[in-house]
């Protein structure tokens, strides 16, 4: 018996999931939500799978984006205006699900909350977080030319859950 055989028949541990031999995940702690960080264009990406009912999960999706300048340095006062003026403005323009709001430290921070039908394949997993990602870039271009740069510390490794 060779490797792929015991892999193709036993399925695999990966991160948080077991896959099973047809590709599908399955959470292998019973506490908590599995979940997993991803860096994209700088910014980094946290996903978590949280059980809903038997035919679906939701799946979380938490990007920090930015930082509203501060006070502190006076060529900052005008990009601090502007960029609450944005930030009032954008929510209206999200996809459906989609929110953005303020974490402390005037962190911007997108979180998105989207359906995921079980039994969901890391195939599928990784589909889903890429069409998300394509979705966000037009905003991470407003973002930027607003000056609401990403953080050079986005809130923890990218392996840490933004709180």
């Amino acid at each position: 018996m060779s490797l792929d055989d015991i892999t193709t028949t036993m399925g695999m541990t990966l991160g948080p999931f077991r896959v099973d031999a047809a590709g599908a995940l399955e959470a292998t702690q019973s506490d908590g939500a599995p979940g997993f960080s991803c860096r994209w264009r700088g910014q980094a990406l946290y996903a978590k799978l949280l059980p809903d009912d038997h035919l679906d999960w939701r799946l979380l999706l938490q990007a920090p984006l930015g930082r509203v300048p501060s006070t502190a340095h006076t060529l900052d006062t005008a990009r601090r205006s502007s960029g609450f003026t944005l930030l009032r403005g954008l929510p209206a323009m999200l996809p459906e699900g989609w929110s953005i709001g303020l974490a402390a430290g005037h962190r911007v921070l997108l979180e998105a909350k989207l359906r995921t039908p079980l039994p969901i394949t890391a195939t599928a997993l990784i589909a889903e977080i890429t069409l998300f990602l394509l979705a966000l870039a037009p905003y991470l271009d407003v973002l930027e030319e607003a000056g609401l740069a990403a953080p050079s510390d986005p809130g923890g490794t990218a392996s840490t859950w933004p709180g």
